[in-house]
This record gives C-alpha cells, structure tokens and sequence, in this order.
C-alpha cells in the first residue's frame, strides 16, 4: 500500500524556516528544480517541495520530528552523487541538503581514528591525512566529491576494495538522527567491542531510509610505502578472468584489480590518444600491488606477473616511475569522459556476481543490445575484480525510444542475466529508487517483510527517503511525459551533462552558497528547463547564472568536457538583451 503523504503549507514551512533560518529554507520553484536532476533519467514530477540546509544535528532532530508529525517525506543528500536515483524525490517532500555540515572534528593518530559530520568530502579527508602518512582507503570514482555521509549510506567501495574492503569495514561509530527526532550513538569509539547488537552496521548501506547520519568515527590506516601496476590486454575475456583466479589462489592481493572491456578500451585510447593509440584492442586488466617496502612490492607483482604472462595476453605494459603509472591509471579513470563523447546520456549499473562467473556475464551484457533489439543504445563495462560490474547504458534521454530500450536493457539485465548467475542488483551504489522492482527477484518475499519490519520499527510512518525497496513493496509514482522543445538555441542545447557532479567541489560559487542550484550542475539543469520551456526566466534564474565567475574550473573537472563557460556567458548575453 502506498503511503499517504500531506503537503506542505505555507504555515508549516513556516516552521521550517524558524528552525534553520531564511537563509537555508528554499520553497522557490527555481531552486527545487536544480534538486529534481541527478545520475539517471529526469522525471518532471520527482521535484521537491521545500529545500533544507540545517546547520547541526539538534537541528535535523527539529525538523525530522515535524516532518514526522506532518507526514511529510524527507531526502538526506548529500553530494547528488548517487548513480541508482538515491536523493531523487518520488514524494517530493523535503531534501534534507547536508552540505553545511561538513567539519574534520578531530584526527586521532594514536588511536587510528577520525571524525567527521556528514559534508565532509572524501578526498578533502585524505588530503588532510596524507602528511601524517595515513589514509581512508575506499575510493569510488567521485572521491573528488563524495560525501563521507553519503559514503556511508550506500557502503560505498571503489578501486581499491579488494584488498581494502568498504566503507563498512572502517566505521567505528555513529551518530544518528532518528524519524521521532532522537538523536542516538551507535557503535563505540575502540577498535573491537560486542557488547550490543550491531545496529550501527544496519545503518551502514540503508541509503537514508532509517535515519539521517550526523558524525561519523572512521578507522583508519597507515599509507603504503611503495607500489607497482601493469596494464594487461587479453583477447579473450576468459583468459583474463582465469589469470585472476589464479591470482586469488596464490594467494596475492592487488591493491588494485580493475577490468575495462572493448568498447571502453576504444573510446578511451581516441579520448587520450598519445600512446594510447598504439595499444591494441582487447579486455584491459589493470593491476598494482602495494606494500610497506620496495622489495616486498617487487617480490609480490613479480609473482603476479608471472601469473598474468601464462594467460597469454596480447600486449602489457609496466609503469616504470610515478608518471607512468599516472597515465595508465589514467586510462581507467578517463572512461567516463571518452564513454560519454559516444551518446548524450551515460548511465551507470552496478552489480556484482561471483568472479568464476564474471567472463559468462559480460559475454552476456555485451549481447543485450541485439538481444532487446535496441538499434541505437550502446553498453560498455568496467569492472573491479571482485566480481562487481558496472554496465554502462549509453543512449539519448531525450528520444522516446531510446528511454523504452534503455529500461529493457535494465529489466534484461537483471531479470535475464544477474540474477539468475546468483549476483546481486548491487554492490556499492545503493537500490535508490531504480532497482526496487527487482529487489524480490534476490531475496524473496519472506526477506522483503523482514526488512518491511525493520523499517516500520524505526520509521513507522516511512517519511525518510520514500521509494526506496529497502523496507517497502509499493511501486514508485511515475507519469513520464514526452518533452518539446521550445527555445531553440544552438549553444544552450549543447547540454551533454550527465549530471555527475563532479564540477561542483571546486566552484566558487557553489562554495558560497552551498545549494545545488548555485553549482555548474544546477545551472545547466536550469537551463534544461529554460530550453524546454518548463522554467519561466525569473529574477532568481537571472541571479543564479549571473553569479557563476565564469572561472572555467567546472570545465576542467567535466568528465563530458562541456564548454560550460561560455554555456553560462551565452546565456547571460540572451538575458542582457531579453531586458
């Protein structure tokens, strides 16, 4: 049964203004617009009602125990990172925007511990706990602005997780603001202790349908002395899963074990040409191994490579110095970008199944488009080591047919080929509000009620993050309607954002302000909605896109290299000449 949610009078975000002051509620249809686009497909209806930057977690209690009186849904974000719709509003409602509450409260070498509120950016953490030679070691791909809350609400992985694990492996403790308001510490701030359940790690991964995070104590670790990589192409992707075998059963354990298929090997070699060009085209492996010293680092990737060498790959290449290997890392890190020169709209899957399988399923994924018989959609593949896989839809948001074969695709690959080769819909981006419907294919219904129980026992009147399958069976609303164009302008449609966020860490205005709609992303979403005529240019508009500085660093951090200043000064120009 869906939840019956109220609307939020003028009256009561009245109240919500007294609890975080004028300047952090936001009801304007402007700004809830910006919060309404993320890493999957827009849906004009998914637009919040009300915009919320609290300042503290006595604050966030205020405001979850009125939501809770009121029924009204609530969104923590963080970032807008998420690849599986996480922050995305169904119910609209309240995003509840962390950003503000983003301070390093203390580093504790001598016990191996931080902590830190929600905001904080991963790589901003690790920036500041390199000089004391430590380190927090996951590492998803939007480190440069992933959010240590955000982290930890999708158990977020990355490159290095096979030998480093997860977020979960590192949190110590946390605090938690509950639907009624309670504010509750879960877990402890020393290294080992059983004396409670282990609620703390039910929070960990539930993606914000239990309670919204406030300060975290993070475990962390030593930073290795000394590494090495080497990229190996295969020709068979069969050889390259069984030199990974091999690899587990000796025993070795890459820091980094990473897997690109041929389209991605393609698209990145044009993207970055160079040398890149001369290398042949085929299944990449990219492999390093780290360690406390130079010998053991040599000893261990000369084993490694000899496992690798047996399989017969068609062309390596070991990085002789640092600068070697950055540009090889390179190659795995550039595959968004050059994926995203191929089609308008990139997104992201993420799933794991077991590594024996791994060759089988992305013979299979690569197929998927002949399969549904979708002429224009195109699939590529990453993947870390562990089995988690990550197919890349490629496709055009904005023709109607593509939409229809892209959710095929997403239907085909978890219905046809996940989970009947045991795997799970994911491993570190979250269900969000895109794989619900296939929740009960991998657990069954008795496990979906266990988690509808869990959800009632701390949520009872489900307001936090609604649409989410963890805890619930309704579907999510949806009413999709065809979008026309209606200002017609050749620099303004130019738009390729994927929506990635990677631009807003280093915007000078975004750092002002600290509202999506004031980042490089939220302007371009703005300007989405000028172009199809589903925004009206408002004095608010006008202020938005006049304060960008027009710095370009949103450029250089781009994955889709949008030339997005000069975007923003064209814009301003048909502005200038509209008034």
């Amino acid at each position: 049964m869906t939840p019956k949610y109220n609307k939020i009078s003028k009256q009561v975000i009245a109240q919500f203004e007294q609890i975080v002051g004028e300047e952090s509620c936001f009801d304007n249809f402007e700004i809830r617009w910006a919060y309404s686009f993320g890493g999957t497909i827009f849906e004009r209806d998914w637009i919040p009602d009300l915009i919320l930057l609290p300042q503290n977690s006595l604050q966030i209690s205020k405001i979850l125990k009125l939501a809770n009186k009121y029924r009204i849904p609530v969104t923590p974000r963080g970032s807008g990172t998420s690849l599986s719709a996480g922050p995305m509003t169904p119910y609209r409602g309240i995003v509840l925007d962390l950003s503000r509450i983003k301070k390093i409260i203390k580093i504790d070498i001598e016990n191996n511990l931080v902590e830190v509120e929600p905001g904080v950016i991963c790589d901003d953490l690790n920036k500041k706990l390199e000089p004391l030679g430590y380190f927090f070691p996951p590492d998803p791909g939007s480190s440069s602005v992933a959010t240590i809350g955000g982290m930890v609400a999708t158990n977020a992985g990355g490159i290095q997780a096979f030998k480093y694990g997860v977020t979960k492996n590192y949190v110590l403790y946390l605090e938690v603001v509950f639907p009624d308001g309670t504010i509750m510490n879960l877990g402890t701030n020393v290294l080992k202790s059983v004396s409670s359940y282990n609620l703390k790690d039910l929070i960990i991964g539930s993606e914000g349908t239990l309670g919204v995070i406030t300060k975290i104590g993070l475990r962390i670790r030593p930073l290795p002395k000394a590494r090495k990589l080497g990229m190996f192409i295969f020709e068979d992707v069969r050889d390259l899963q069984s030199a990974v075998l091999k690899i587990r059963k000796e025993g070795i354990v890459p820091n980094l074990l990473e897997f690109m298929d041929k389209l991605v090997l393609k698209a990145v070699t044009e993207y970055l040409g160079g040398e890149f060009l001369d290398f042949p085209n085929g299944y990449v492996l990219l492999a390093e191994v780290d360690g406390e010293s130079i010998n053991e680092v040599e000893e261990n990737f000369s084993n490694l490579f000899d496992i690798i060498i047996q399989k017969n790959p068609i062309y390596h290449k070991i990085a002789k110095n640092n600068e070697e290997r950055e540009r090889l890392i390179l190659a795995r890190k550039a595959n968004l970008p050059a994926l995203s020169r191929l089609r308008p709209n990139t997104c992201v899957e993420d799933c794991t199944v077991q590594l024996t399988h791994l060759a089988e399923v992305i013979k299979k994924i690569e197929k998927i488009p002949e399969k549904i018989n979708a002429k224009n959609l195109l699939v590529a593949i990453i993947c870390h080591m562990e089995g988690n896989l990550h197919p890349t839809f490629l496709f055009n948001e904005n023709d109607e047919q593509d939409i229809i074969d892209f959710e095929k695709a997403i239907e085909f690959l978890y219905k046809e080929i996940i989970i009947p080769a045991g795997g799970t819909l994911t491993g570190e981006h979250g269900i969000g509000k895109i794989k619900t419907p296939y929740l009960e294919l991998e657990h069954g219904s008795e496990i979906i009620d266990i988690m509808i129980k869990i959800k009632e026992l701390f949520d009872p009147n489900r307001i936090l993050n609604p649409g989410i399958g963890k805890g619930e069976k309704q579907p999510i609303r949806k009413s999709r309607k065809s979008r026309l164009l209606k200002n017609q302008n050749d620099k303004l449609l130019s738009l390729k954002c994927m929506r990635c966020g990677f631009c807003i860490a280093t915007c000078p205005s975004r750092i002002h302000y600290l509202l999506e709609a004031y980042s490089p992303r939220g302007r371009l979403s703005i300007l989405n909605g000028l172009v199809y005529g589903e925004l009206d240019l408002t004095e608010v508009i006008s202020d938005i896109l006049n304060t960008c500085t027009l710095c370009a660093l949103c450029h250089t951090t781009c994955p889709a290299g949008i030339d997005t200043y000069e975007i923003f000064e064209k814009a301003r120009e048909i502005i200038y000449k509209k008034k």
